[in-house]
């Protein structure tokens, strides 16, 4: 970084090199920030007597049965809006800590089954802020009990004011942002059609065909408001243009074995003959495909799949760029269906070649908590975000996490302009309840080689001491 403030003061590199540089630095330093936590208990206060009188981080709870999905908003990236399995929903003020890394933050306004009679039954499955108000006014929520609602937020409370009743359940939502957007929320359900709300009329306009599964998840086109990109769990991501009707609507679907993509005929080889641009029989993934997003320019659309993959495609073309992450990958199959997607760090932030993506590691076997950083265009690995914490607890059961572990990450999101650490900020909801911060500040010394080799002994030992244990009380 000394060489970049050299030439910066030289003259040699402009102001917009400079600026990538410095962005990059920040959010490749991305740490953990135990000190940021997240209580509702002034709103739900915990019934648990033996732990009267004592308060330590793990005792702070967003949301008493996990924290499922959360969203900021995005203009100035002030509010964050958090849904849990309790129901429950949070509206958390994130610049009431200032710059500092040690604070507990608490709901300015929230909603439970309780507080409201038109508030959510069941687990919340999506949220998003309603993108077009500076200061957030409205909230757009789905949840298993079958609606999706849009609620006020007030100044204490939030208060929902209209229900879209779809009759199965859905898993997710999007709403274009683009300033053109008709209006429209495609919703992905357990039925087979993406749905379509319209937000003037308060009603269902029509559904989208293609898929043979339920819908996981959707995407608008950033750069195109009739553009619609859908991922089911029959393997397939279809791309719709909703100006369209009927099976028309699906104009593209992606192959995972087609790395050339959509040819015009004028500029093909004579021997290459290019695939239709829609097929029923195209695969993205050997495996439902729990994500689809595209980056912030619209030039590639990222998918992950049950297949333990996350693939980079071209969206002009639909073709697979083949870009390799690893086995390190995780995303297996689990009974409990819901949305898992990468989050895309925004445009700006890295060089051009170099965007990067943060992929929640996900194993019904072996959950330890892991968030990787990752280059979307060669799939270079950056660095290994650890949940910190997660070795002192005894999970709760062994060799198998479950919902309700700190070590399963529901939901990431991005928060570029904050005021803690060096101002880039990620947030992540975990499944025992507790939403964890990671800020960007100068990383400490990495330990040398020996001590590697001391810990990873250290853990073999208390590994075997385990299995003795437990050997014992089966016993």
């Amino acid at each position: 970084m000394n060489s970049y403030l050299l030439n910066r003061a030289l003259g040699s590199i402009t102001p917009s090199t400079f600026h990538l540089a410095q962005t990059t630095r920040l959010v490749h330093n991305l740490e953990p920030s135990p000190g940021i936590r997240f209580s509702s208990t002034a709103v739900e206060p915990r019934d648990d007597k033996a732990n009267a009188g004592t308060s330590t981080p793990d005792d702070l709870l967003a949301h008493r049965a996990g924290v499922n999905v959360l969203a900021l908003d995005q203009y100035e990236g002030r509010f964050m809006v958090s849904g849990g399995a309790d129901p429950s929903i949070h509206l958390w003020d994130l610049e009431a800590r200032g710059s500092e890394l040690s604070y507990v933050h608490e709901p300015v306004a929230s909603i439970t089954k309780l507080s409201h009679d038109d508030a959510h039954t069941h687990a919340i499955t999506s949220v998003s802020i309603y993108p077009f108000d500076p200061t957030p006014s409205t909230i757009l929520t789905t949840s298993h009990d079958g609606t999706l609602k849009l609620s006020a937020l007030q100044p204490t409370s939030i208060a929902p004011v209209h229900t879209f009743k779809l009759d199965c359940t859905p898993y997710t939502h999007s709403l274009s942002s683009h300033p053109s957007t008709s209006l429209l929320v495609a919703v992905g359900t357990s039925e087979k059609p993406v749905r379509l709300l319209d937000l003037r009329s308060g009603l269902s306009t029509h559904g989208l065909p293609g898929h043979s599964s339920a819908v996981l998840s959707v995407a608008w086109a950033p750069h195109q408001p009739h553009i619609l990109a859908s991922a089911s769990k029959d393997n397939r991501v279809i791309v719709f243009d909703i100006r369209r009707a009927g099976h028309n609507s699906a104009i593209a679907t992606l192959d995972m074995e087609d790395a050339v993509g959509l040819v015009s005929p004028g500029s093909a080889p004579t021997a290459y003959r290019s695939r239709t641009a829609f097929s029923p029989h195209a695969r993205a993934h050997n495996g439902a495909v729990t994500g689809v997003r595209w980056t912030s320019d619209g030039n590639y659309i990222v998918t992950s799949g049950q297949d333990s993959r996350v693939r980079v495609w071209q969206a002009a073309t639909g073709a697979n760029t083949l870009a390799h992450f690893g086995p390190r990958i995780q995303n297996t199959a689990s009974s409990h269906l819901a949305e898992r997607a990468p989050l895309l760090v925004p445009q700006g932030y890295m060089g051009a070649g170099h965007e990067t993506l943060l992929w929640a590691n996900f194993s019904d076997s072996d959950d330890r908590g892991e968030i990787f950083m990752l280059e979307l265009r060669e799939g270079a690995f950056i660095k290994r975000l650890r949940t910190p914490g997660l070795l002192s607890r005894r999970p709760p059961t062994q060799g198998r996490s479950t919902a309700l572990s700190a070590a399963r990450i529901n939901s990431l999101a991005w928060r570029g302009n904050g005021a803690s650490g060096e101002g880039i900020e990620v947030f992540s909801a975990h499944g025992d309840g507790t939403i964890k911060a990671w800020v960007s500040r100068e990383p400490e010394e990495a330990p040398s080689e020996e001590e590697e080799m001391e810990q990873a002994t250290l853990k073999r030992k208390r590994d075997v001491l385990e299995e003795i244990y437990q050997g014992f009380m089966s016993t």
